[in-house]
């Protein structure tokens, strides 16, 4: 581990990122260089396991402040990354600290001044605001938003969305927390964390992210899935850990936004609908089908929409939100990953429903109609209690 002292201090997380590394580190130094000249910077690239060349490429890159490469301590997984970056900061005594990810390709030297200033001005968590494709962030849209402004009442719009900026008194009570996760839970955590212990969060704008594994989310199976399981568990369980905190919740408290959204649209992503169809149809019949007891209750309604073709399929958003909802309270106490098996073909399901429901709106309005979801959520939450 790093020794010394740095007022602030980037990490990046890494995992086979050999075509994106270089220019990412790149612009995090000039953010550094450019908005931060009196302060003695640093930055972590926290690896976590590449196969690619990802490190060498990160050791080859000049920078104007101090850089180090480190692997990831503990179980792979971004959380480790993470965890090893706020450990090397905390050797640093670092003030503050900026989280980006390394496959990003939208990043400019600006989001470095937006992540930190807040930090070394006394806040305590900067929470990213993108403009993202309506298909993109599928997690966040359907249960990571509206989960995190109707249970926590945390008004902010990209929960999850791997950009931070952080005060050493919020990392200090993160690393100290008993769900710290390995994984992709790594975000939803520190978002849920620090606004249910206190900690002063804010937003700040970005404008458009766009990353390499986007990539993927056309076919869910190659990354979405494994990343709805750690994404979703670790929610489910702050659910758990901060229930008698939820029961106090009264309304969305909204969350100080700072700069402009600026008018520039993101660039579209596609969707395999027959593909997606073809999962649904299937995982359906293995993990929900006479299973998943806590459903029960909807079955008929599910059948429904089973037997529907995919010109008319329909996932009606509030027998989605009951599930989602019947699936917080089976999934807690003993973790039963079954819940989340049944649970994550629906979310499938409500996703190909969703995009059915949004492909002939203009972003504006399928923005509106992604927000206007709470509605429902907040409608039926009393479901938990």
């Amino acid at each position: 581990m790093a020794t010394g002292t740095a007022d602030i201090v980037v990490g990046i997380s890494t995992r086979n990122c050999a075509d994106t590394i270089r220019g990412v580190i790149e612009t995090v130094d000039a953010g550094l260089t450019k908005f931060f000249p009196g302060q003695e910077g640093l930055i972590v690239v926290s690896d976590g396991f590449s196969t690619d060349g990802t490190r060498d490429i990160a050791s080859g890159t000049e920078t104007h402040a101090e850089k180090i490469v480190l692997t990831e301590e503990g179980e792979p997984g971004k959380g480790s990354a993470i965890r090893t970056i706020f450990k090397t900061a905390q050797a640093q005594s670092a003030r503050a600290v900026g989280l980006v990810d390394g496959d990003l390709t939208s990043i400019r030297p600006d989001w470095i001044e937006r992540l930190v200033s807040p930090i070394v001005d006394g806040k305590d968590l900067v929470v990213p605001y993108y403009l993202r494709y309506r298909y993109d962030g599928v997690i966040t849209n359907q249960i990571a938003y509206p989960l995190t402004n109707v249970l926590f009442g945390f008004g902010v719009r990209q929960p999850i969305g791997g950009e931070y900026g952080l005060s050493s008194r919020l990392i200090e009570r993160l690393l100290q927390h008993p769900l710290f996760p390995a994984k992709f839970g790594i975000d939803i955590f520190i978002t849920l964390v620090s606004g249910a212990e206190g900690m002063n969060l804010v937003e700040a704008v970005l404008g458009v992210k766009e990353h390499e594994s986007t990539k993927q989310y056309a076919d869910p199976e190659e990354l979405l899935v494994p990343m709805f399981y750690q994404v979703v568990g670790t929610l489910f369980q702050l659910i758990d850990h901060y229930r008698s905190y939820i029961e106090g919740v009264d309304g969305i408290e909204k969350v100080e936004r700072l700069g402009e959204i600026p008018p520039v649209q993101p660039h579209k992503l596609s969707v395999d609908k027959k593909g997606i169809y073809r999962q649904f149809h299937a995982k359906y019949d293995e993990f929900v089908r006479g299973k998943a007891a806590f459903l029960d209750e909807l079955r008929e309604d599910l059948e429904e929409v089973y037997s529907l073709d995919l010109s008319e399929f329909s996932f009606p958003l509030d027998l989605w939100v009951k599930s989602v909802y019947l699936a917080i309270d089976a999934y807690s106490g003993d973790h039963d990953l079954k819940v989340l098996d049944a649970l994550r073909v629906l979310w499938q399901g409500r996703f190909l429903s969703l995009v059915s429901e949004t492909e002939e709106m203009s972003d504006d309005e399928a923005e509106a109609y992604i927000q206007g979801q709470l509605t429902t959520f907040q409608a039926l939450w009393p479901m938990l209690f």
